[in-house]
């Protein structure tokens, strides 16, 4: 690049050089052409039609690229006007007379590389993708009219890789669009009349970055810095409540490049409770910035790269290290711009992570810097030169393990049963504190959650602009063939409200960990591409999904949370009820001396507290007498000055019921907006009465006779002649047992098919991939076990112990009383429990190990509402079966699903 002539992302206003500007919005002509062609060289040189476009805009918002030729694309959003090759845009400036002899420069805000030219001759060309491009016009362009052409290529410039591993490229998201965006000027500037271009270029980049802390700071940002393991700001401890961005702009294929549209996102984000946003692999335009120092929201932008950090490719590592110098330069001097990473999930040479956190440390040392956010997947650990840590595990553990991880779910490819929330008992005392407490640096909790919603295909109507749904029309089709699209609606309630709360647990944890600062969460917002990941409690335009509301999600995700710490959520009438309570408390005051309600309120019923006492550990508040009631409350003293993790008191008693009741408990600071509720079950304790039902483990002989003189059936297929239970398969495709797929508690991590990808490459147990429950809670078999249209806590035992049944081949119109909902991919019926009339007799047949499951209080509720609803008249199935028949179903081979790899680009 020639330093005579280019000036590009140098910081021209931090030298505080004053500029009048001519704007050239508007009609462009634009011809496309081939990258690396003579086209792409010089202005001489025409290869096709021209055409007219606006800019800013990209030829996608123009209309001018190529109709996809594949519209069965399933991994992400598809482009209507795709286009990867150069384009040439032109047009005629008019330099006024009053600009004579004064240096003149074209400011592009955002685009790709590009070669400008002005009359037919080269100026410079330029490949900076994360900050603005500026180009100072060369002296002999006087006063009067001019062509200017600028050639924007998208298929070359940057170093291969970033077009596939890069948010500021990929088609996954943003796509890899071609044209200009933002502002696009002639800008007169104004103070450097007497100095010549070289001293310009030699001058600014020796200037390191103006510090924010020299201006006047707002309070959210003021102090900023790190001691020990936390954050600081304004003399107070904070807590980062951050989500992952990935640049998803559904109408444009482009990222927003106006402060009123960043202010609508970051805004969104506030009013759920997020102060922080992690850029994977990009950076925001200058609006984020003003927005976010507005809003009050820390930023943490990343050089725009995902893979092998290889100090042997000199020429990625000379790419990114320019990138990062400009994003600093650039955009440095803004309050939220307080973090900094290498990239996402980075391997490679860590001393040349290093090397680059060193440079741009000396650059802008009133920054943090991390190496690549959850580098080596975190087993690397903490290394010299990283101030803070964002990653989901600290190290290595061993397989089964969990004592270095700092999130609740993962893939099956990355721990055993998919981590925490999965694996254990439900309880809220879960914690990282074990790799936390050791690490001596913040640590983030990376691109937490990940949990798949069923998709909502009335969103389908909102993409109106340059990206089309393909992905959604197939997976409708798909569902409609499996004969189970009108179940499309309530597939994606039932899954997104299990999500909510499976949110809900993994944000506690992150906030019952003393030693924990923050999170980021991937994600409140669905992300398009990856196989289509539908993980967000909003959709792809950052709309609510319908399973959640902003005061619901802000009782977990707000600046101080009331918190209940319980080994489990279901007891036993008569068993002892222990619970702490805590405020994880980042609000930047005291909460000594306010006061801490509870209330507890029955849902379904009645209970009592046995003489119980709800005390505090500074003493004994009041006692219950153990009348029945509906609702029952109390008060806990605050006595604490503490900021962070604050114990409060204890709850203990002993609850006593007449019917299995839940309970909601709710606790929240007077005179504050902190609120947070639980949900808790009760149930009586009683012998399982098992008259007048055959429990069954085979159809044998004895069991079919039984049906035949019209008795009824429990059959439990643990271990069956018919089929074999699949509780160990490793891959649905290759299953030797296709009839069931194994008993997944969490909604699936991420994306099946990527992940049943991973996992069969590295021979790991794939998960079953399925997305929770979906019921009738009004139906008669709940009289005993109350319960939601959704997975819900008390469902932990009943579902870790199951293996859905593969309902392909029975009738379309079939509907068991609680069906598993199945993924995207392959769109299986599945059956947990169903009940047909065979012969005289009737069958229910239960896909879990309710024996198993009745070690815990709530898997012997439901085994005992089970048996109460057949042995009642109410168990009259109206579905009808042959013994023949359902022994031919049982026999023949489902629906088999064949998925394509789909890889991911981190090294698992």
């Amino acid at each position: 690049m020639k330093k005579t002539i280019l000036i590009a992302c140098l910081g021209l206003v931090s030298l505080g050089l004053q500029a009048q500007s001519i704007s050239l919005a508007g009609e462009w002509n634009v011809e496309l052409g081939k990258s690396g062609s003579a086209f792409a060289k010089s202005k001489r040189v025409s290869q096709g039609e021209v055409n007219r476009a606006i800019l800013p805009g990209t030829i996608d918002t123009n209309h001018l690229g190529f109709a996809p030729k594949d519209t069965m694309e399933t991994t992400h959003l598809t482009r209507l006007y795709a286009y990867k090759e150069a384009a040439r845009y032109s047009r005629t400036i008019n330099i006024p007379k009053d600009w004579k002899k004064k240096p003149v420069e074209l400011f592009l805000e955002r685009t790709r590389p590009t070669w400008v030219y002005v009359d037919g001759e080269l100026v410079d060309s330029c490949n900076f993708i994360s900050t603005p491009q500026r180009y100072l016009l060369p002296k002999k362009v006087k006063p009067g009219k001019h062509l200017l052409e600028i050639v924007v290529d998208n298929g070359r410039g940057v170093p291969e890789q970033v077009y596939g591993s890069s948010h500021a490229y990929t088609e996954e998201t943003q796509t890899n669009w071609n044209g200009i965006i933002g502002r696009i000027e002639l800008l007169l500037v104004g103070s450097a009349d007497s100095k010549s271009a070289e001293v310009l270029a030699e001058a600014i980049p020796c200037r390191s970055v103006a510090s924010p802390s020299a201006l006047q700071m707002p309070d959210f940002a003021k102090d900023f810095h790190i001691e020990g393991a936390h954050f600081y700001a304004n003399g107070h401890r904070i807590f980062l409540r951050g989500k992952h961005d990935a640049a998803v702009w559904p109408l444009t294929g482009h990222v927003e490049m106006s402060v009123e549209g960043w202010m609508k996102y970051l805004g969104t984000c506030k009013e759920y409770g997020i102060n922080h946003v992690r850029f994977h692999s990009w950076c925001p335009p200058e609006a984020a910035f003003v927005a976010a120092d507005s809003l009050g929201i820390y930023l943490q932008p990343e050089l725009p790269f995902w893979g092998s950090f290889d100090k042997k490719d000199e020429r990625l590592m000379a790419f990114l290290h320019q990138e990062g110098v400009n994003i600093l330069r650039e955009y440095g001097h803004h309050p939220s711009f307080r973090m900094m990473a290498l990239g996402n999930e980075l391997w490679g040479d860590i001393d040349k992570m290093k090397e680059f956190v060193d440079d741009f440390r000396k650059i802008a040392p009133d920054k943090y810097y991390t190496f690549g956010s959850n580098y080596y997947l975190g087993y690397q650990g903490i290394k010299e030169g990283m101030d803070y840590f964002t990653t989901c595990r600290i190290g290595g553990e061993g397989w089964g393990k969990y004592n270095t991880h700092t999130r609740g779910s993962f893939s099956f490819a990355d721990a055993y049963d998919g981590g925490m929330i999965n694996h254990f008992h439900p309880n809220s005392t879960m914690n990282f504190d074990e790799a936390c407490d050791k690490a001596g640096i913040p640590i983030i909790s990376h691109e937490t959650g990940q949990f798949q919603t069923y998709p909502d295909y009335r969103e389908i109507k909102k993409y109106t602009g340059v990206l089309h749904p393909y992905n959604f029309e197939v997976f409708r089709r798909r569902l409609a063939a499996a004969g189970m699209l009108s179940q499309a609606d309530d597939f994606h309630k039932a899954s997104g409200l299990w999500s909510v709360k499976l949110y809900k647990a993994d944000i506690e944890m992150d906030l019952r960990t003393r030693n924990m600062a923050g999170f980021q969460l991937l994600d409140i917002q669905d992300y398009p591409g990856q196989g289509s990941a539908f993980v967000g409690i909003l959709d792809a335009f950052m709309e609510s999904k319908g399973i959640t509301t902003p005061e619901e999600w802000r009782q977990w995700c707000s600046p101080v949370v009331p918190l209940l710490e319980m080994k489990k959520f279901c007891f036993e009438d008569g068993e002892n009820i222990q619970a702490k309570v805590k405020v994880a408390n980042y609000g930047g005051s005291s909460l000594k001396g306010k006061k801490l309600k509870w209330h507890l309120a029955a849902e379904n019923g009645l209970f009592c507290m046995d003489d119980g006492t709800f005390s505090t550990k500074d003493g004994e508040v009041r006692k219950n007498v153990g009348d029945l009631m509906a609702e029952d409350e109390g008060v806990l003293n605050i006595f604490s000055y503490d900021e962070g993790l604050v114990d409060v008191g204890e709850l203990n008693g002993v609850f006593h019921v007449q019917k299995p009741t839940k309970l909601l408990l709710t606790l929240n600071i007077e005179g504050t907006e902190a609120r947070n509720s639980y949900e808790l079950w009760v149930y009586p304790k009683k012998a399982l009465e098992k008259k007048g039902v055959i429990i069954a483990k085979d159809l044998n002989e004895k069991v079919v006779k039984v049906l035949e003189k019209g008795g009824k059936v429990l059959w439990m297929p643990t271990a069956s002649s018919h089929f074999v239970a699949a509780d160990d398969t490793l891959s649905q495709a290759d299953n030797a047992t296709p009839y069931t797929v194994g008993g997944l508690f969490q909604t699936d991590y991420w994306n099946y098919r990527m992940f049943k990808t991973i996992c069969e490459n590295n021979k790991k147990k794939v998960s079953p991939g399925t997305l929770g429950i979906l019921t009738n809670p009004e139906h008669p078999i709940f009289k005993g076990f109350p319960t939601e249209m959704h997975t819900n806590w008390q469902w932990f035992p009943v579902i870790k112990e199951s293996h859905p049944l593969v309902l392909d081949n029975f009738a379309k119109d079939y509907r068991p009383i609680v069906q598993v909902i199945d993924n995207i991919e392959r769109n299986h019926k599945l059956g947990l429990v169903m009940e047909w009339k065979v012969g005289a007799g009737k069958l229910l047949v239960c896909m879990s190990d309710l024996e198993k499951a009745a070690k815990y209080p709530e898997g012997r509720a439901f085994y005992e509402s089970v048996l109460g609803y057949m042995q009642s008249d109410e168990f009259n199935p109206a579905a009808e079966i042959t013994m023949d028949e359902l022994k031919k179903k049982l026999a023949e081979k489902p629906r088999q699903v064949s998925l394509k790899e789909l890889n991911n680009i981190s090294q698992y």
